[in-house]
């Protein structure tokens, strides 16, 4: 009868403290893989809001210039800034200033940081004529501002690393180049 109480024992004390030490080294080794995915998580959700900015600047400048109506309309143009008048009259300037890409109705207010923050030697315009030839001689001439049929907007968006590049190619629908 002695042998049977003595099987019937319990856990030593040693035992119980193993194990209790390897649930703490478990539970810390999954609180960190938890953590390390939740760093994962927040990170990839400032890059899509950065990116989703920068979209909607890009969307904003497309369909501003979408509105033009002639190239003699466009009263600026270089690398960092683009201004020009849409079919209604309106003054529209977009520029790249330190880290920002703003926006604004010339007469009407103040520059809108459209996108910020933005890596300002790569955010720049690209002007191309009618056969596709990039324009290159900044600030474009009077002759060339009358070229310009298409142009490229390069926005990089700053994350920090290497940068989210956004694009936009505009052809101003109004000019009704598809018909040439």
């Amino acid at each position: 009868m002695q042998g049977k109480l003595q099987k019937r024992r319990g856990f030593t004390l040693i035992e119980l403290i193993i194990s209790m030490s390897l649930m703490v080294i478990t539970s810390g080794i999954l609180a960190s893989i938890i953590a390390i995915n939740f760093d994962i998580l927040e990170e990839v959700s400032e890059r899509k809001k950065l990116v989703t900015r920068g979209m909607l600047a890009v969307n904003l400048f497309q369909r501003e210039f979408g509105m033009l109506t002639d190239s003699t309309n466009i009263s600026y143009a270089n690398s960092q800034q683009f201004k020009f008048n849409d079919k209604y009259g309106n003054t529209w300037e977009y520029k790249v200033t330190s880290s920002n890409f703003t926006r604004q109705e010339v007469g009407a207010g103040s520059a809108q940081t459209l996108a910020s923050p933005v890596i300002n030697a790569d955010t720049k315009f690209k002007y191309y004529d009618g056969s596709n030839t990039e324009l290159t001689s900044f600030p474009l001439s009077a002759t060339n501002l009358k070229l310009v049929r298409l142009v490229k907007l390069v926005l990089v968006m700053d994350d920090g690393a290497n940068g989210v590049s956004l694009m936009s190619i505009v052809y101003p629908e109004n000019m009704k180049i598809y018909n040439h």
